[in-house]
């Protein structure tokens, strides 16, 4: 990656090869003249030819040009650091009109905050921070929702985005221009002009659906290349740094000001100066790994990190992390953190308020208090390791709980060519071979090691004729069919003469496998494939080969399913997999490996019963019936601002899950107690009244030995069901109370 980096400030008209060579200025001073500064800035990188090099492209009168400019609008007090100075952005606009380019706006989304604040909606944001609709020349300009007039942008399939749009504003401004802060973030260690982009995106909960149901890394990247920023500045005149970046107000004057046309290599400028690690933040890391720098780029002005500059602490960024892998505690905790002025965004219930008001008293000056740092700290694991227990919880034994892995396809299906789908059944036909000729275990598994993989084949009748079961299972789902399938994406490449998919890509992602590693740490399998479908007369078999997993969950994950016709009334169902996966660190340091006994036992039932439910799912699709695990995103959540609170909402979530995982998962320890002679019998029942309200009545007096009449079992089984009751009908109250749709959360607790 060449680069040249020269100190010396550049005449503009030595800038004439700005279009030839990428830049990034990195412009300071010394004096307290930000204005001048920015002027600077702009000349030094180029800034006005590239502006009339695109009038001239837009073939349109500089009064009819339209400009759009995108601030960081993250304030919750005027003249706080975490947002773009506004100053400077009426400067920019005056500067604009000076060479008569009339028609600019200033433009950002609603977000999340209008739903727990008052008086965040954009124009009444933007004039409570210091947006007047007129320059201090007297220009005046708009304040536009991006999130009004949503118009359909082409992102590819493999996308995210994909179907979605942005609005009218930002597709079809002639000239976008991203003016972000310098900032610090608390879990992406900074947040710059790519970062920036989340403002634009149309959807108001942002939290929940560009961090959770989609990722904030893969949304950005697909704004940058779709719709990008022609221009990106920051505000680093007075920056905002310390590990509550976002959250807090912790100014430092490094007096600069960083501009460019790519915004990849000014958030790289900026990150240098920060002396932070340009792929710190998953979002550039990215974006760096899949669209990279510009070639021979060139930065000019200092790259040496700003005297007394903080970064966030890495234990901070990796609790917070952890906390907001939980779509309901994220949601729940944000507003409880950051720092507000209550007399302009008041909050709108009391609760909140009440709460932020305790936890930024104790949970602040990070990097100057200890015990608020420890304290923080402490709570985002607790709260992380929380979420943790409740979701293996529901991976072993409540999936329906669970919400959908939305995803994009993460890697570039026209890298490969028809010969790469072709060579995967070379690849497969021969590990075809070597597992039919294994001999198989009592219930028909066939299966082997090979390198550290298991290699396997399982076969099954289904009493359907194979022109009926083809015609309603599509062996292009074959893959998305599995087993704890719970979101990916699916690209068809290339289809025949009949319009039937040949060629094809898929991201898969799938529980931890077998379900009981999750309680050990173990993640999702997350899997890219090719896969080259055959369709036949009696025959249709689809062969699979993993190219990449994005977290790094399977070595292998490649095989082959084969529906053919057996006989006149049946159909066979053939599945042949090579599996690796990684361990967690505990099963790694156990080493099952030293016990081949208990790991073939292991190998044999996790297996068999993976399979079963394959067959099950094929089966359930023949027959018309939903066989996906886990439950859909909501796809208008926040937008209806009489919806009930999404904190409310998260609670209830919480409180459902935690009722139910106590009612569940210690199993049946009474039933050990009584085999011990120490317990009831059987016999406390429940019931449910007109209201959903739970009544429990005592069983028969056991009769067994108890000690000095303590009966031990009793006593555990009545705290255990009286805990699990309470958070669950107290979730189900909430939901009645707030009209939330769904069904009780009611939890029955094993006897």
């Amino acid at each position: 990656m060449a680069s040249r980096t020269r100190k010396k400030s550049v005449p503009a008209k030595s800038r004439s090869a700005a279009k030839e060579t990428p830049l990034v200025v990195i412009a300071q001073t010394q004096a307290n003249d930000k204005f001048s500064l920015l002027d600077a800035a702009l000349t030094q990188s180029g800034f006005w030819p590239q502006l009339e090099q695109a009038l001239q492209v837009a073939a349109v009168p500089g009064s009819e040009f339209s400009i759009l400019i995108k601030p960081d609008l993250e304030l919750f007090n005027p003249g706080d650091s975490t947002g773009t100075d506004p100053e400077l952005v009426e400067h920019l606009i005056d500067l604009l009109h000076d060479r008569g380019y009339t028609r600019v706006s200033v433009g950002e989304a609603r977000n999340v905050w209008s739903l727990w604040l008052e008086n965040r909606d954009v124009a009444v944001l933007a004039e409570l921070v210091g947006y007047h609709y007129v320059t201090p020349q007297g220009r005046a300009y708009d304040i536009v929702d991006l999130s009004d007039e949503v118009v359909p942008v082409p992102f590819p399939v493999e996308s995210g985005l994909h179907d979605t749009g942005l609005g009218r504003a930002w597709v079809e401004a002639h000239y976008r221009i991203n003016f972000a802060k310098n900032k610090t973030h608390e879990e992406f260690h900074f947040a710059l002009c790519l970062q920036n982009l989340l403002g634009v995106l149309p959807l108001r909960d942002k939290e929940y659906h560009y961090r959770h149901r989609l990722k904030p890394w893969d949304v950005c990247v697909a704004v940058h290349r779709q719709t990008p920023a022609h221009f990106n500045l920051i505000d680093a005149f007075i920056s905002n740094h310390g590990s509550e970046g976002s959250r807090a107000a912790h100014p430092l004057e490094t007096r600069a000001i960083i501009a460019g046309a790519d915004a990849l290599l000014v958030d790289w400028a900026a990150s240098l100066k920060m002396g932070a690690d340009p792929y710190a933040s998953p979002l550039n890391a990215k974006a760096l790994r899949e669209v990279g720098l510009p070639p021979r780029h060139e930065i000019i002005g200092d790259l040496t990190p700003y005297p007394g500059w903080i970064n966030p602490a890495p234990l901070l960024i990796d609790a917070v992390r952890k906390r907001q892998e939980s779509p309901a505690l994220s949601r729940l905790v944000k507003p409880w953190l950051q720092t507000v002025n209550r007399e302009l965004f008041p909050f709108k219930d009391l609760v909140n308020d009440r709460i932020n008001a305790v936890a930024t008293k104790y949970l602040s000056q990070l990097d100057s208090n200890n015990a608020a740092f420890a304290m923080f700290v402490g709570l985002n694991y607790v709260l992380a390791y929380a979420h943790r227990g409740l979701e293996a919880y529901q991976i072993s034994y409540n999936k329906e709980r669970l919400l959908w892995r939305e995803a994009p396809l993460d890697f570039d299906p026209a890298a490969f060519k028809p010969a790469d789908y072709e060579a995967v059944v070379d690849y497969m036909q021969p590990l075809h071979r070597i597992i039919r000729e294994t001999p198989p275990e009592p219930n028909g598994l066939r299966w082997r090691y090979l390198d550290g993989s298991v290699l396997f084949e399982f076969s099954h009748l289904t009493p359907v004729p194979f022109e009926q079961f083809v015609a309603r299972v599509d062996i292009a789902r074959a893959v998305q069919s599995m087993n704890d399938y719970i979101g990916g994406a699916c690209v068809p490449i290339a289809r025949d003469e009949a319009g039937k998919v040949i060629y094809q890509a898929e991201r898969n992602i799938y529980l931890p496998q077998p379900n009981w590693i999750a309680f050990f740490g173990g993640q999702p399998i997350d899997v890219g494939k090719l896969e080259y479908i055959r369709y036949g007369e009696r025959e249709q078999t689809i062969f699979w080969r993993t190219i990449k997993s994005s977290n790094g969950s399977a070595e292998f994950d490649d095989g082959i399913v084969t529906f053919a016709a057996a006989n006149p009334d049946q159909t066979r169902v053939t599945i042949v997999a090579r599996q690796k996966f990684a361990l967690p660190l505990f099963w790694q340091a156990v080493n099952i490996d030293l016990a081949p006994k208990i790991k073939d036992f292991l190998v044999v039932d996790a297996y068999t019963r993976y399979f079963r439910q394959t067959i099950a799912n094929f089966e359930a699709q023949y027959q018309g019936r939903e066989f996906r695990i886990g439950r859909a995103w909501d796809p208008t959540a926040g937008e209806n601002a009489a919806a009930p609170n999404p904190q409310l909402e998260a609670i209830i979530e919480i409180f459902t899950s935690l009722g139910k995982a106590l009612a569940g998962n210690v199993g049946d320890l009474s039933g050990v107690l009584r085999s011990l002679g120490i317990g009831p019998k059987p016999g406390t029942a429940a019931t449910v009244d007109g209201q959903g309200f739970r009544h429990f009545t005592s069983g028969p007096p056991d009769p067994g030995p108890t000690r000095a009449g303590f009966n031990l079992a009793g006593l555990f089984q009545n705290a255990r069901g009286e805990t699990a009751t309470f958070f669950t009908d107290l979730a189900d109250a909430m939901r009645k109370d707030v009209g939330l749709p769904g069904q009780p959360a009611s939890a029955e607790v094993p006897n």
